[in-house]
């Protein structure tokens, strides 16, 4: 990275109605690289577009936008920056009507002045988890393919990773729950799978 100078990931809302990349993507990231900055990193990228946190996410599920991946990433690293991208699964975290259903970690809902706003969601199944670990992986490699400099997953705010982090959301008796141990399981083993994907030098962060 070429400078200390590094601008966080913020949400865009910039992709199409199905959550396609578009050129405006393409341009906020040039304009970001031509200030100068050393590290951008992108804003909520899905894994899984049956799973959105918000309208406009975009989604990086295949290599169908390969070619305006392509020019997403290079706008920022032509001009010299480093452009991670956050990936990100918001398990119950999605508003109501956006997604057919939510999971996570637990059927736990939300407080009462929340539940207007988001659906209880139900319990993942040992499938679905390893599905969605996979998945991780498959966008990272994706992201790599691209020529993005690194991805970034997002392990906060309330969202998949955080859920299955927190004896609140999480509170299974399998192996993905439980003991401090077992509810961090999830993330290193999203951590392992974008390793095994994306080989062992490309920048991984959370």
């Amino acid at each position: 990275i070429k400078n200390r100078l590094a601008k966080s990931a913020m949400s865009e809302g910039f992709g199409t109605w199905d959550n396609r990349v578009t050129p405006g993507l393409v341009r906020l990231y040039g304009c970001w690289a031509d200030g100068g900055i050393g590290l951008c990193i992108t804003g909520n990228v899905m894994i899984d577009r049956r799973a959105l946190g918000e309208p406009g996410n975009v989604v990086i599920e295949d290599e169908s936008d390969l070619p305006l991946l392509q020019q997403w990433a290079r706008a920022a690293t032509d001009q010299g920056a480093a452009l991670w991208v956050q990936l990100n699964h918001p398990g119950k975290q999605s508003p109501k009507g956006l997604n057919a259903s939510n999971l996570s970690p637990s059927a736990i809902p939300f407080r009462e002045d929340m539940a207007a706003f988001f659906d209880t969601p139900r319990e993942a199944s040992a499938d679905e988890i390893r599905d969605i670990i996979r998945r991780f992986g498959r966008s990272a490699a994706i992201c790599k393919k691209a020529g993005f400099s690194g991805v970034q997953i997002h392990g906060a705010h309330g969202y998949l990773v955080s859920q299955f982090l927190s004896p609140h959301p999480n509170q299974r008796t399998d192996e993905w729950g439980g003991s401090p141990e077992r509810r961090r399981r999830f993330v290193l083993a999203v951590y392992a799978e974008i390793r095994k994907q994306v080989g062992k030098d490309f920048p991984v962060g959370i």
